[in-house]
């Protein structure tokens, strides 16, 4: 899921340069389509929690997707299904109606964004099969660039938008810059290139050129001084947390070598020490303790939590 939501998050937005219609989009929609009807059915099997209780009784399940998240769901499958049907009919029978059918299917199609509100939960899911500090960090950094990278994309698009919508009107930086004729892959690669310079200290040769774009143009350098400034210290935090989760190994390694170096240690022996100690720290590394949060579980969740932990050594030994 968390994958398809991302290719509508690119693809959706890209359809303001208008790319031509490949087999591989038509499929991939169609296929994007089929699994989010699937995933209706699916959502009416998955339990919830509520007040610190997993619920799966079948009836309180469907009670509770149908008052949640089905008619967001239902809103955004059924129309897209009603157009998907009718642009396939109209392009295996040459309509003229089907170009605008098209344009129709991915204004309906931007209705999918509206599951961005799901990836949150998605991306905590994700988190939770991350077992290590290190790996949590690295993720939460790569999370940041990708987020920033997602705003840029948005920007280059709405960006594009409005010179777009103006062409006929006002004199706008794709027809300033002579973009007009170029293939929409560089027009989008250069309103791209266009928003990254509003984040950062780099400068590009195209510059809005009516009233709308330059409003647009302040406002998204007002949300880039907060915004990046957000990003650059979330990154910096998260370099900084590994840069400690190193510091004391180093430190106790340099003083195991001095203490060795110091006291004339043979170099076999000296390499022998070192070597069992790095693989005694990353043992002991590996072996988490018990956190003290656990203290505020119920006692049955405690218990729960001790049988699954000793049940399988238990087996062992019948």
């Amino acid at each position: 899921g968390a994958v398809l939501i991302m290719y509508d998050v690119i693809s959706i937005p890209m359809q303001v340069f208008d790319p031509p219609e490949t087999t591989y989009r038509t499929v991939m929609d169609l296929g994007i389509l089929v699994f989010w009807t699937l995933n209706i059915v699916a959502s009416m099997m998955v339990g919830y929690v509520k007040n610190g209780v997993t619920e799966m009784r079948p009836g309180k399940v469907i009670r509770h997707y149908l008052k949640t998240w089905f008619l967001i769901d239902l809103i955004v499958v059924a129309p897209d299904w009603y157009f998907t049907m009718q642009s396939l009919g109209s392009y295996k029978s040459g309509a003229e109606s089907s170009v605008r059918l098209l344009r129709m299917l991915r204004l309906v199609r931007c209705v999918r964004l509206i599951r961005l509100v799901k990836l949150r939960w998605i991306i905590a899911a994700l988190n939770d099969l991350l077992v290590s500090e290190y790996s949590n960090i690295m993720a939460n950094i790569v999370k940041m660039i990708m987020m920033l990278c997602f705003t840029n994309h948005f920007i280059a698009c709405m960006f594009y938008l409005l010179g777009d919508l103006q062409k006929n009107s006002e004199n706008t930086w794709i027809q300033e810059h002579g973009f007009s004729d170029a293939v929409w892959e560089y027009k989008y690669l250069t309103a791209f290139h266009w928003s990254i310079t509003q984040f950062t200290p780099a400068s590009m040769h195209v510059q809005p050129q009516n009233i709308i774009e330059r409003t647009f143009t302040i406002l998204v350098v007002v949300f880039a001084l907060v915004g990046f400034s957000y990003l650059v210290g979330s990154i910096t935090n998260s370099l900084t947390q590994l840069r400690s989760m190193s510091e004391d190994s180093s430190k106790q390694f340099w003083m195991l070598r001095r203490y060795l170096k110091h006291n004339n240690i043979p170099t076999a022996l000296h390499v022998r020490i070192q070597r069992y100690l790095e693989h005694a720290w990353q043992r002991q590394k590996a072996r988490p303790s018990e956190p003290k949060i656990f203290g505020l579980l119920s006692a049955q969740l405690s218990n729960e939590l001790k049988c699954a932990r000793f049940l399988p050594h238990m087996k062992v030994h019948p």
